[in-house]
């Protein structure tokens, strides 16, 4: 990945160099380091809510409902909530490296009653990009094309490209005006 750098080379042609080498871990990695912390959590939410079955495992859903409610609230005890959450899970999956991601976001690594252990600046990177790989590899019969699909949904990030889906207005009810 190194031997790919280049003086001048805007970030997003450096990811597109990594992937068409198919060097995943490089671009993921690269990329979970480029975003903020809030924005590398958002990043392996969508992976991981891409990569999750039809009918999730509960635990799954769980670490997942646990990163996003942290990224609305971005509190401690819903930082606490995510570190559970992936524990539960032993790390293993997606959901839980998207959870892992928002539990190493600040605060402490160790327990409440222990002296602060704030957690390394490039560790929500790590957890991101984690979460990417394995919702990339999770069932997906292209796993190329699916890891490429979500790198570039973390460059879009990134750069400012990427914006929630709206919600569709619901209609008001016949008869009523607003």
């Amino acid at each position: 990945a190194k031997a790919l750098l280049a003086p001048g080379l805007a970030p997003s042609d450096y990811v597109g160099a990594l992937l068409e080498k198919e060097l995943w871990s490089d671009a993921a990695g690269f990329v979970g380091q480029w975003l903020g912390r809030k924005e590398a959590v958002q990043w392996a939410c969508l992976a991981a809510r891409r990569g999750l079955a039809a009918a999730p495992p509960p635990k799954e859903r769980a670490a997942l409902d646990a990163a996003e409610r942290w990224q609305a609230a971005l509190d401690e005890p819903s930082r606490r909530a995510c570190e559970s959450a992936a524990e539960a899970l032993a790390y293993r999956t997606a959901p839980a490296m998207a959870a892992a991601a928002a539990a190493w976001s600040g605060g402490s690594l160790a327990p409440p009653d222990l002296p602060k252990v704030p957690p390394p600046d490039n560790l929500t990177g790590k957890g991101a990009a984690g979460a990417v790989l394995m919702a990339g590899a999770a069932g997906a019969p292209d796993v190329a094309g699916r890891l490429r699909e979500l790198v570039w949904l973390g460059v879009d990030l990134a750069e400012g490209r990427w914006r929630p889906p709206r919600e569709p207005r619901r209609a008001e009810p016949a008869g009523k005006e607003g």
